[in-house]
């Protein structure tokens, strides 16, 4: 008995090694899906927001659509993020307080993932910067710039789930317009 344990943890340590999470330098036929790269253009996306303003009474929730002009994968060593998506978006949001009337939030900007070699489809951190405008008949049109962290939930050819909240900077009326935004969205392959 105690030869057969010396034997099974004999093979256990000789068989260790070190483990590497990363994508091989070199991919055999054999790859999984995660470490092929891949790039995909015009990828639909409905997302969910809240918007949470400083100054104004009540929060803003509501959806919209976004056409995701770039998104890629190369989970390698090259220089660069891993992940990534270059997006523009527009949404209508209604104020949870009975006075407020709606709005409508567009902007474009891009997210890339804080990681160069990832080699994982899910749980990717990303960091995500905007340029856009919202309108209201309250406020009229006013530019804002947000910028704030993510995460890719799943990040795959066929379909990308993300969650993201924005520091909402408007150019105009800090103090009121000021504030945070979040989305969840996703963004799937139509071919």
């Amino acid at each position: 008995m105690k030869l057969a344990r010396g034997v099974i943890i004999a093979a256990v340590l000789a068989g260790a090694g070190t483990a590497r999470a990363e994508c091989p330098t070199t991919p055999d036929d054999g790859d999984d899906a995660v470490c092929r790269p891949w790039s995909a253009m015009l990828l639909p996306t409905a997302f969910g927001s809240i918007y949470v303003p400083h100054g104004l009474s009540g929060t803003y929730y509501g959806g919209g659509l976004e056409a995701v002009l770039l998104a890629w994968s190369d989970n390698s060593n090259a220089y660069g993020p891993s992940q990534g998506r270059v997006r523009i978006d527009v949404s209508y949001l209604t104020g949870t307080a009975m006075s407020t009337p709606g709005m409508v939030m567009y902007r474009g900007g891009a997210q890339l993932a804080f990681e160069r070699n990832a080699s994982r489809a899910y749980l990717i951190p990303y960091f995500a910067a905007d340029v856009g405008g919202l309108w209201s008949d309250a406020t009229g049109r006013r530019w804002f710039v947000d910028g704030g962290l993510g995460v890719y939930l799943i990040h795959r050819r066929s379909a990308i789930l993300d969650l993201e909240v924005t520091g909402f900077l408007p150019l105009r009326d800090v103090g009121t317009l000021g504030g945070v935004t979040s989305r969840l969205g996703l963004s799937f392959a139509l071919w």
